[in-house]
Order: structure tokens, then C-alpha cells, then sequence
């Protein structure tokens, strides 16, 4: 235990009077842990007991076993020899003195006791035997003072007491003489002073008292211990000295032995002081340097440095702290569980595992947020270590956080870039990937249902041509809100692509289904998005697979999710469908297509197959449709139906779109030098085409390197895609006009073009679509369709060609509403090339009559 905190110090009473005892133990239990005896065996007991006592004061007239022979035992004894025995006694005279001090008595008290000068001589050797416990641990040897005699000043105006005193210490010491108290402060103030000083009080001029208080008002000998020896035995006088500062008194006629003993006894006490205080002196020198080394070791270090004591509470708290939390080391001084209070709840109990609660003797690295005093949010980490004395005691934790904010921020910003979306702040793919890895995991630990839902927006191209991709992108954001409104508790939503959108949602008794779920979505988008002050339109549809019925793995899930919404982008927009197996065969039939179209173009599978176009009145041959054929080696003749919006989805119609083109510009220079090539000839415009907006490039670049005229040249397109991209198709189709290219509206009749809109359209043909022409002659309906679109194109001055004529009456009933051009079986299905070729030069000299 520390010096500075030792318990009160253990003193044993030995008297056989009760009485003593009590008047000892008043005086001294204020500040002293008390035991008694009255027997000198019960002495010896207890002085063996454990914790031993720090002094005895101790009787000498005792029944049974006196002082004396307490005091011979005490000393003999190993275990107890170290123990200062002060004899309590009425016993004053020289023999009991000396025998006293011959047997080893630390000190002597005469009865009856005076409290001061009782507790001035416990004070002395309990304060004596502190300094030598201290000097044996820390072995003073080495900072021992000099080998020669202490010095002595003996100051009286009786030259007979000078000489007995003289006499008496003249062997050991080193004795100066002062006759006076002015020579004494003199030579107390001289080059060489003494080490301590025997002091009488009655002198002429100046008096011992007024000596010692000057002596002791001097700084640099304040220190010398000043024994009065004197003939007052006034309690009055004995205080004051006391209370100016003298260490003790003799009382003349003094005892040779007792004045050595004193003498003895202040100078080792002095010199034990001096050596302690060099010591401490020395080693706080040392300690201040160490402390220096570890002060700018701690204090300047970046991170935020601490001692927490065993109790909890900081013993340092480096600077850093302030700058890392904004709260200074006086705060954690005063509350040493503020730490608790600003970590984030939420990193609470993972500091009450990895942090000093925890019990373990090494932490860390434990990153956790922090909340600083200016309420920002910071990342610190933290390790610490139990810390040790040198008796394998704990001494609490040593601990450092280094703030790791700005790392932190840097892998969270690392961690956005490669796990999120950085347009709408949604999961990835990748980081979708794994919340779908950890769903399929979860639900089959605790044999639970999750359904997975591929979302796909419809049209959003459309915005994106139109309105640019900067509105698409708002477009994006918009969708990304409305879906974390609409899902409050769902984490795992993910853009994986432009437009489409991945969830997992977890199957709750509590929640509505998936299927209400995904209509609840396609309703929420395809609420109106206000975009650069314009209302935009797009919709959803969504296809959903269940987990485990639709799937037990991840990759099973994704294909059959893949295979509903495909279902579901079929059936229209706006659509919903959950997974059946059915859908799976299609979906690999679908796959397997697409694999094979891809190389089909390099294969050189496609052709052109040709479908004449009669003028109804005249019979002659007046165009021509390129319609493209696909002949697989193994698959056979495939139906353009089977391929062409396949084509559309996974983004070839482009490249197969002007191949066509190509082609047939080819062909018409072909027909052209041959004398054979019609008034013009058809060939089909996909939506894809005409929105990626480089129709007109490819059919200028066609055109040039066939060599051919425009109006040689004529391009069908989808009348529904015409409305839905009206600005976008306005303007293509302007441009094209203006290129001298014919343009025909294919299947009219199945869009919903007005009037107001073909009039600014400015295309030269309408195009009945089959559908209506087949079933005209029975159906009432397709055959006032029919009468309509002849009617309104003959109003705005266009050709109209009806096509999927089969019969003779058709082509008849057609001519009588004033339909000017057919195209159907009745006159000639699609032919290659050369059949084309051939039906040419043999229909120029003919014409069809029906």
C-alpha cells in the first residue's frame, strides 16, 4: 500500500491499571488504531498478531512479567525486534534510564503523562520508523550522506551546563558552542550549520524561545531539529516550544543517557529525512522526465489516449479526446460513464461485449459511433488492455480510440459505389445477390416463405427518348421513392438494370400477400410523374416467383421471377404473374431462340421473301412487301411471329432492321437494271428502329449504296407506335418525307389515331390491317372498320391498301368501297428472290382480273 494512503498507524498499551490505559487511549485514539494489554503476556500475544502493531507504549511496573522483561523479549525476537517500544513509566531515575536504553527502548514517557508531549514522541517514532521502513525499500545506501559526525550545537549561558553536555556528546559528535542566542543564529547562519541543536530556554537578552522562532522562520534552516534542555518544567513553556516548532526537551538536571539517546534519536530521524528527501527529490526528477516522454507520447498523439481506473473512474484522459469527441478530459473526470452516453444506442451492446465490461483482459479493434458534443456523428475504434502493478494486481484498463470518421466514410462511400445504385441510393445487383443468398439461407433455417418479385417499368424508353435521360433518371429516383414508401419495412429493393427493380418480401401473417403487394406497386407507378412540368405516364408490370414452391436456390428463383414477368410483359402493361411451370419451358424454348437468332445473321439464315401489291381497278402490279424469312438448320422455316419481338427485347431488331433495309434497297437496284423493279417497295420499320432515332442515317446509307431513288423505296410502320411516340415519331417521319422515301401506316385500324393527328402525320398510304379484311364479309363490325379507314383515307387524299386478301369477293367487295391496292394469297404469297424476279418479268406483260 502506498505511504500516502496507510490506515491510521497500530499502537498496543501495556499497563496493568485500567485507568492508564483509558487516560493513554483518550489521548491517542483521535488519530490512532488502538489495542491494549494488561499483562506483559497478553503483550507479547498480541504484538505477534497479524497486523502487528506500528509502536508499544509500555509499563514497567507490572505484576508477573515487567517491562523490563517484555521489552528483552520484544527485542530477541525476529518477528517482533523491529517493533519501537516506548517505556510509560513513574520510574525516572538514571538506572532505569540507561537500563531502559541498554535493552533496546526506542523512548521513554514518565508518568504523570503530558498529552503533548505523548503524542509528540509517538508522532517522532512512528514518523522514525516510517523513514527507516521507507529507506530499507528503497535501499538509500546508494544516496547515503558523508561518513563523517553529525554536528552538534549546544547553546546555554552556563558554561558549567555547556561543559557537562560537552562531556557527554564530545565522542560522537562534532560539537559547536554558543554562549548566547545571537551567537547561536549566527552560527546557525554560518558556512557549515549544525544538524541539530541543544537549546536552553532561560537566557539573558535573548531567550530560547525567541531563539527557535527565528531559527525556524529561516527557510533553509527550518528543518534543524531544536531539543530544548532546560530547568522549566512549566506546561506552558513546554507548548509553546511546541508550538514553535522544537522536536523535544530535556529537563535539567538531565541523564547523560537519555540527552544521547535523543540526540540519536532526531539526528537518524534528520538524516533519514534528508536521504528520503533526495531520494524523492531524485526519483521525481526522474519520473518527471518519464512522465514528460509519455506527456508528449500521449498528449500528442492523434488518437484519444486513457487510463480507466478499477473503480471506473479516468485517471488520464489524453487532449486528443476534445478534438475526437469535442468534450474535454475534465468532462470524463467528473462523469466516467459519459462514454455510455455518447455512444449510438445502437452500438450500445456491442460496447457492453467488446468493451472494459466485458472482462476480457485485451479489447479490440471495436469500431462504434459516437455521438460528439456538437452532435455530429463519428466513428472511432477502439482497443485496450488490462493493466497490472508489479504484485499482479489490477490496475484498471489502458485504452486508446483513434477516429476513424473519415476511413470510415471513405469504405461506406466504397461500399455505395460497389453495393448501390448510385442514382436511386437502392441496393445493386451484387448487394441484391447476397440479401437473396441471406433470404434463401433464413427462410430454410426456420422453414419459412419469401417471394421474390422482378418489377419492370413499361414505356420508360418512351421518356427517355422524348423528355431525355435526365428526366429519365428523375423518372428513376421517383420510382425508388414510391417503392420505400410502399414498403416501409422492406430492405432488400434493388435496381439491377435501366428500369427494372428486384424485392424480397418476406411472407408476414400480418401483411397483405405478394400478390396484393405487387398490384399495390403497379398501381403506385403508374400514377402520373411530373417531369420538367409535364406529366409523364409509364407503368409496371411485375412477375413474381415463391420461395420454396417456385424455387429452393437462388438461381432457380431468379429464372422463374425472370419467367412471370416476361408472362407478364406479354400479357400487356400493367400486368401481374406469378411463376408456373409451363413458364419455365417457355422461358428455356425463349432462351434457346435467342441464342440461335444471334448467330443467325452471321449464319446467313435470314432472307427476303416478296409479296406482290395489285392496284384494285387496274389489275397491274404496283409494289412490293420485303417480308423477312428465317430458315434454321435445325428448327426449319421459323414463323416471324416466333422472332421478330424477340428480336425487339434482347435488342438485335437494329442490327437484323437494317440488314433488311440493306437487302432490299439491294434487290430493287437489281430489279432496276433488269427493267422489273415495281413503283416502289415496302419494307417494315420496328418501334426499336424508329426510336433509337437513326432511321434516317440507315436509310440514307441504304439508299446511296444501292443507288436507288427514294420513291423507289417505301417504309410500313406500326400505327401504335406512331401514337405512343408522337413527337419523337412526327419528327422521324418528316424527315424521312422530306427525303423523298413513300411512308405507309401499317395494321391501321388497331391503334387509336385521330384525324388531327394523320393530317400531320403527311404519310402517303394507310394500311388495313388483316385482321378486319378477313372476317369482313361475315362480321358487321370489321366491316364498318373497313368502310371507315377506306372512307377517311379517300378524305385525306391517301392510298389505302388492305392486306390478308384470300378471296375473289374480298378483292371485289374492297374495290366497290374504293380500296385502291390488295395484297394476299388471291394474288400471290410471299417469294424469294428469284421467284420474285421471275414473277415480275412475267406479270409485266399481264394483268390480274378477278
Amino acid at each position: 500500500m502506498s505511504r500516502f494512503n496507510r490506515p491510521r498507524p497500530r499502537i498496543l498499551i501495556v499497563d496493568d491499571v485500567h485507568e492508564n490505559l483509558h487516560l493513554l487511549m483518550n489521548i491517542l485514539s483521535a488519530n490512532h488504531a488502538m489495542t491494549a494489554a494488561t499483562s506483559g503476556e497478553k503483550a507479547l500475544e498480541l504484538a505477534h498478531r497479524s497486523p502487528q502493531p506500528e509502536l508499544i507504549l509500555l509499563d514497567i511496573k507490572m505484576p508477573g512479567m515487567d517491562g523490563y522483561t517484555v521489552l528483552s523479549r520484544l527485542k530477541s525476537d525476529p518477528a517482533t525486534t523491529h517493533i519501537p517500544v516506548i517505556f510509560v513509566s513513574a520510574l525516572d531515575d538514571a538506572a532505569d534510564v540507561a537500563g531502559g536504553l541498554e535493552l533496546g527502548v526506542a523512548d521513554y514517557i514518565t508518568k504523570p503523562v503530558d498529552p503533548e508531549l505523548l503524542l509528540l514522541r509517538v508522532s517522532t517514532q512512528l514518523t522514525l520508523q516510517r523513514y527507516r521502513e521507507d529507506a530499507a525499500l528503497f535501499d538509500t545506501d546508494h544516496g547515503a550522506e558523508p561518513a563523517s559526525a553529525p554536528t552538534v550545537l549546544l547553546v546555554d549561558d552556563v558554561p558549567q551546563n555547556l561543559h557537562g553536555l560537552l562531556d557527554a556528546l564530545r565522542d560522537d559528535y562534532r560539537i559547536m558552542i554558543a554562549g548566547s542566542g545571537a551567537k547561536a543564529l549566527d552560527m546557525v547562519q554560518g558556512e557549515a550549520p549544525p544538524d541539530l541543536i541543544l537549546l536552553d530556554i532561560m537566557m539573558p537578552g535573548m531567550g530560547g524561545h525567541e531563539v527557535c522562532q527565528h531559527i525556524k522562520s529561516l527557510p533553509e534552516h527550518s528543518r534543524i531539529p531544536i531539543i530544548f534542555v532546560t530547568v522549566a518544567d512549566s506546561r506552558q513553556d513546554k507548548l509553546k516550544g511546541f508550538e514553535l516548532g522544537a522536536a523535544d526537551y530535556i529537563t535539567k538536571p538531565f541523564d547523560i543517557e537519555e540527552v544521547r539517546a535523543r540526540v540519536r534519536m532526531h539526528l537518524e530521524l534528520g538524516r533519514l529525512r534528508r536521504q528520503l528527501e533526495r531520494l524523492v527529490a531524485q526519483r521525481t526528477a526522474m519520473l518527471q522526465k518519464s512522465e514528460e516522454k509519455y506527456r508528449i507520447l500521449a498528449d500528442y498523439s492523434p488518437n484519444w489516449e486513457y487510463w480507466l481506473g478499477p473503480d471506473g473512474s479516468y485517471q488520464y484522459v489524453s487532449p486528443a479526446c476534445s478534438a475526437v469527441s469535442g468534450y474535454a478530459p475534465a468532462d470524463f473526470f467528473a462523469d466516467p460513464g459519459l462514454m455510455e452516453k455518447i455512444i449510438d444506442p445502437a452500438d450500445l451492446a456491442a460496447w457492453a461485449e467488446f468493451g472494459p465490461a466485458s472482462g476480457l483482459d485485451e479489447l479490440g479493434p471495436f469500431a462504434c459511433r459516437i455521438r460528439a458534443h456538437d452532435g455530429s456523428e463519428r466513428w472511432v475504434e477502439h482497443v485496450a488492455k488490462r493493466v497490472f502493478d508489479a504484485e499482479g494486481k489490477p490496475r484498471g484498463w489502458r485504452g486508446s480510440y483513434a477516429n476513424i470518421t473519415q476511413r470510415r466514410q471513405a469504405e461506406q462511400q466504397l461500399d455505395f459505389v460497389t453495393r448501390r445504385d448510385p442514382l436511386t441510393g437502392l441496393s445493386n445487383r451484387a448487394l441484391f445477390g447476397e440479401l437473396l443468398v441471406h433470404a434463401v439461407t433464413q427462410a430454410g433455417h426456420t422453414q419459412s416463405e419469401f417471394a421474390l418479385l422482378f418489377v419492370n417499368l413499361d414505356n420508360f424508353m418512351t421518356i427517355n427518348e422524348s423528355l431525355g435521360h435526365s428526366a429519365g433518371d428523375r423518372l428513376l429516383t421517383e420510382v425508388a421513392t414510391r417503392l420505400r414508401a410502399l414498403l416501409p419495412g422492406v430492405d432488400a429493393i434493388a435496381r439491377v438494370g435501366g428500369d427494372e427493380f428486384n424485392i424480397v418480401l418476406e411472407r408476414d401473417a400480418n401483411a397483405p400477400g405478394a400478390d396484393l403487394l405487387g398490384q399495390r406497386i403497379i398501381d403506385a407507378l403508374s400514377l402520373p410523374y411530373l417531369l420538367d412540368g409535364t406529366s409523364a405516364y409509364v407503368g409496371a408490370c411485375v412477375g413474381i416467383a415463391l420461395y420454396p414452391a417456385d424455387g429452393a436456390d437462388v438461381g432457380s428463383l431468379q429464372s422463374n421471377a425472370a419467367a412471370a414477368l416476361h408472362q407478364a410483359k406479354a400479357k400487356g402493361p400493367g400486368s401481374l404473374r406469378f411463376f408456373s411451370p409451363e413458364m419455365s419451358s417457355r422461358a428455356r424454348e425463349r432462351l434457346a431462340l435467342e441464342a440461335d437468332l444471334r448467330g443467325a445473321l452471321e449464319r446467313r439464315e435470314f432472307s427476303l421473301h416478296y409479296q406482290p401489291q395489285v392496284d384494285l381497278r387496274s389489275g397491274e402490279l404496283v409494289g412490293l412487301e420485303a417480308l423477312i424469312r428465317w430458315t434454321h438448320p435445325v428448327r426449319g422455316n421459323v414463323p416471324p411471329v416466333a422472332f421478330i419481338a424477340l428480336a425487339e427485347e434482347c435488342g438485335l431488331i437494329v442490327e437484323l432492321g437494317e440488314w433488311v433495309l440493306t437487302t432490299a434497297c439491294q434487290q430493287i437496284r437489281r430489279w432496276s437494271d433488269a427493267g422489273l423493279a415495281p413503283r416502289h417497295t415496302a419494307v417494315n420499320i420496328s418501334a426499336v428502329q424508329l426510336s433509337r432515332g437513326r432511321l434516317l442515317e440507315s436509310v440514307k446509307c441504304a439508299l446511296d449504296e444501292a443507288g436507288i431513288a427514294p420513291q423507289q423505296l417505301e417504309l410500313e410502320i406500326t400505327e401504335s407506335f406512331v401514337m405512343l411516340e408522337r413527337e419523337l415519331s412526327f419528327q422521324s417521319l418528316a424527315d424521312l418525307r422530306a427525303l423523298g422515301v413513300r411512308l405507309s401506316i401499317d395494321d391501321f385500324g388497331t391503334g387509336y389515331s385521330s384525324l388531327a393527328y394523320l393530317q400531320q402525320l403527311k404519310v402517303h398510304k394507310l394500311k388495313i390491317d388483316m385482321s378486319f379484311v378477313r372476317d369482313m364479309m361475315n362480321n358487321g363490325g370489321n366491316a364498318a372498320i373497313v368502310r371507315a379507314v377506306i372512307a377517311l383515307g379517300q378524305s385525306l387524299g391517301l392510298e389505302v391498301i388492305a392486306e390478308g386478301v384470300e378471296e375473289a369477293g374480298q378483292a371485289r367487295y374492297l374495290r366497290d368501297l374504293g380500296c385502291d391496292v390488295m395484297q394476299g394469297y388471291l394474288f400471290s404469297r410471299p417469294l424469294a428472290g428469284e421467284a420474285a424476279s421471275a414473277f415480275l418479268a412475267d406479270f409485266s406483260t399481264r394483268h390480274f382480273t378477278f
